[in-house]
Order: C-alpha cells, then structure tokens, then sequence
C-alpha cells in the first residue's frame, strides 16, 4: 500500500509539472517572457508514461506476477526516471561540453547496453532466480552450467512454462547466467568507455560518478549472490541500475557533438 501511495503522489506531482508548464508557456507567449525551463510536450508525456505505469501496476496484480508484465513494470519505472532527470538536466542556459561523434556514440551505446542488462536483472528477479547460482565466479561448481532456455519464453505464468509445466531448475540457472555473462560484457564496454572519456578529460565529473555507481552495482550483485540475496543489496542494486541510467542521461544532456 506504500508503494501505491507513493505511485499515486508521484503521478500527481507529474500532472501538476505539465499543467503548470503549459501554464508558464502560455504566460510567456502573452507577457513576452519565454523563461520556462520545462517543455510542456516533455511533461505531458512524463504524465502519458506514468499513467501507463499505473496500469501495468494494475497488470501485475491482476495477471499474478507475470514475469513479463513485471519486467516491463520495472522498465518502465526506469524510462519514467530517465524521463524526470532529462527534464532536469537539460537546461538551455547550461553549459555543454563540445565532444567528438564517437564519444557521442559510445554514451548511446552504454545507454543501450545497460537497458538490456537491466532487462536481464529483471527477468532474473521476476522469475526469483537470484540464488539459482551459488558460488561466484563458478555457478553451483561449474564454470559453464548446463543450459534450459525454457526460462526465456516471455509469456507464461510464474514459476511454469508456456504448457503449464514448473520449470525446471536449469531454467532458472541459464535465466542467472545470462545476467552474469551480460554484466561482464557491459563491466568490459564500460571500462573501455571510461578509459576513453578520462584520456580525454570529457566529463570528469559525471565520469567520476559513473564509475563510482558501476563499482557499487559489482559490490551488491555479488553480495546477493555470495549473501544468499539479502534485501539491502537487492534494493541497493535496483537503485543502482537506476542511478547509472540518471548519469547516463546527464552525460548526454550535458554534451554535444563537435561540428
């Protein structure tokens, strides 16, 4: 009931940010006076976007914690965040560094890979296989576990296939280790990312955060693993997928492209 006391104050907040941006661009349109900071378009989709949050809320209750309506609840509540924070980071009198395309691109392509994995953790959440693999970096004694992709068929129930069938544990395993190998790969991208912006001074402020927030996500995904999934470190590790997005987004409100 918290949770949906806190949704229904944050979906009133956001209808008063797009009446009251609509507001100030037409106050601005008749007084001359164009100083608005929010564009009532931006708002006004935040408010579309929440109000279809609600209702997969809704979904998730009504279907029984279906995997796929629950990751895309988590989806969304991380688009609805990235949404907020564009609002906030990008401002027309505020400064811009000037970067080249391709450290353009390699912000784009971090975005891009960090939504997947964060798919990933919510698929392995939803399907409750955060102790599926025990041990790190081996998984239940084994470097390469035997592999079920039944986890992965989208539209089933809880805890069964699409015949109705309880899946089987390597199921739940290969849902785990997809997650693990799509970290390392993101870890390794990101790495690379970071190397690339610290040799060219690009940043350094929100590149300093970022590899703080990515160092913190290593730090709590292994304890849900080697701490039998303590909730700290769940919520925690949510909370981080969600910050790298908000750095992610500010680093690309905050720059553009050399011309």
């Amino acid at each position: 009931m918290i949770h949906r006391y806190l949704a229904m104050a944050v979906g009133f907040l956001i209808l008063v940010l797009a009446l009251s941006s609509t507001w100030q661009r037409w106050k601005g349109q008749f007084s001359f006076n164009g100083a608005w900071q929010v564009k009532p378009f931006w708002a006004w989709l935040t408010l579309f976007w929440v109000c279809m949050q609600g209702a997969f809320g809704a979904l998730t209750v009504t279907l029984k914690l279906s995997p796929a309506i629950v990751t895309l609840h988590l989806l969304g509540g991380i688009g609805l965040l990235v949404l907020l924070s564009a609002q906030v980071a990008w401002k027309p009198s505020s400064q811009r560094q000037t970067i080249g395309k391709f450290h353009r691109q390699l912000i784009w392509a971090a975005a891009a890979f960090l939504t997947l994995q964060i798919a990933f953790g919510a698929w392995v959440s939803t399907n409750y296989a955060v102790l599926a693999c025990t041990g790190f970096p081996d998984c239940n004694g084994q470097w390469w576990p035997a592999w079920n992709f039944q986890g992965f068929e989208i539209w089933r129930g809880l805890g069964i296939d699409s015949k109705g069938q309880y899946l089987p544990m390597e199921a739940l395993v290969s849902i785990h280790f997809v997650h693990r190998l799509m970290a390392l790969f993101v870890f390794s991208f990101a790495a690379i990312m970071l190397w690339q912006f610290k040799k060219a001074d690009i940043l350094p402020g929100l590149t300093r955060v970022l590899f703080a927030l990515l160092t913190l996500q290593l730090i709590t995904g292994l304890s849900n693993v080697v701490l039998d999934w303590p909730l700290l470190a769940a919520v925690a590790h949510t909370g981080g997928a969600g910050a790298l997005m908000m750095t992610l987004t500010y680093m690309l409100s905050r720059s553009k492209i050399q011309r």
